[in-house]
């Protein structure tokens, strides 16, 4: 029965929520899923990320489990002869949600374009502002689900459901916009930026598919618009040390979310690998109003290129006082370079 209840309880708060989006604990790992502003805006000419989520493993048989990978690269703007310091980026992403029991997947392929506009001649500082344009195509296997009319009255649900269901497989246009300001000064770097995501609130309801056979309910299931304010800052204490805070906002419909944390960076000796520390914090006021919802440690490593980082979820406020909690597992990998040459976008590994 535990189980059960916790299969359902976040259904139920979604239908409540006019649904939510997927979230990521090393949010900062994928930078173009808080604000396509933030597309092709970083040191180097392209990057690659993949994050895998594996949620309440400790709980559920069937855990949500969450995967996303893509990149993005930058080009440098000529207009003939005249060079600029402004760039554009351009990038793709995928995200694969799924919750394995009902074998629901949502997946979201996203295209994302970002122009940057230098306003100084003297140090960089950037202006840029960002578009994603995405599919999110949603299935379900009702082989999955049961009814109250398949109940035998005995001891299980067997037989054919007279439930009039919907398509199982469907998709949707969605559309954010982000803006994002980015300045060096005595060599720390700064970023700040907003954005609207599913600012045209795509209809999520399967049962929009299909002739409503009551008027007076309403069988629609728009996505709200979340609006998401970050700031973030890069300092170099030393030629070993680095620290990296950030601090993400985000509301979306009656929720509101707070991130904020601080990775630690140490150089080794050959220059070329790092270990990285990290302590986060999720801050929510929902329905259950304002409380401390996980503390995040992280650890990583870089090596050359890349970038290892493994997070656990401690969930302050267990369902069902659970012993062992509602903890979460993720995993990210990003790489990072220059291209080969000016003219043809082509990674070396």
């Amino acid at each position: 029965m535990k189980k059960y209840l916790l299969l359902f309880l976040p259904l139920l708060c979604t239908l409540h929520l006019s649904a939510q989006d997927e979230h990521f604990s090393q949010f900062y790992a994928l930078p173009i899923h808080i604000n396509p502003a933030l597309t092709g805006a970083y040191e180097g000419t392209y990057r690659m990320t993949m994050i895998y989520r594996d949620q309440w493993n400790n709980q559920l048989e069937s855990p949500y489990k969450t995967f996303a990978a893509g990149g993005d690269t930058n080009f440098k703007i000529r207009f003939g002869k005249l060079k600029t310091k402004d760039h554009f980026g351009l990038g793709v992403f995928f995200i694969n949600d799924r919750v394995a029991e009902f074998q629901a997947n949502t997946n979201q392929v996203s295209a994302y374009f970002a122009y940057h506009k230098s306003l100084s001649d003297k140090r960089k500082s950037f202006l840029g502002i960002g578009v994603k344009m995405g599919i999110v195509q949603k299935n379900i296997n009702y082989d999955n689900l049961t009814f109250q009319d398949q109940f035998n009255q005995i001891d299980g649900f067997e037989g054919i459901t007279s439930e009039s269901l919907p398509p199982n497989n469907f998709g949707v246009m969605d559309l954010s916009v982000g803006l994002n300001y980015f300045t060096v000064l005595n060599k720390n770097t700064y970023y700040a930026g907003l954005a609207i995501h599913h600012f045209n609130q795509p209809n999520i309801s399967f049962f929009n598919r299909i002739e409503n056979p009551n008027p007076s309910i309403d069988i629609s299931q728009s996505l709200a618009p979340k609006y998401t304010a970050h700031v973030s800052l890069d300092r170099k204490i030393n030629i070993k040390s680095s620290i990296q805070p950030r601090l993400v906002y985000q509301r979306q419909a009656e929720d509101n979310q707070l991130d904020v944390g601080t990775n630690f960076e140490y150089t080794l000796e050959n220059q070329r690998s790092a270990i990285i520390f990290g302590i986060w914090g999720t801050f929510l006021d929902d329905l259950r109003g304002p409380h401390l919802e996980n503390i995040t440690p992280l650890v990583g490593l870089r090596q050359g290129l890349f970038i290892f980082g493994l997070s656990y979820d401690i969930h302050m406020q267990d369902a069902l006082s659970s012993p062992f909690g509602l903890n979460t597992l993720e995993l990210s990998i990003r790489f990072s370079g220059i291209h080969s040459n000016e003219s043809n976008f082509c990674p070396t590994f």
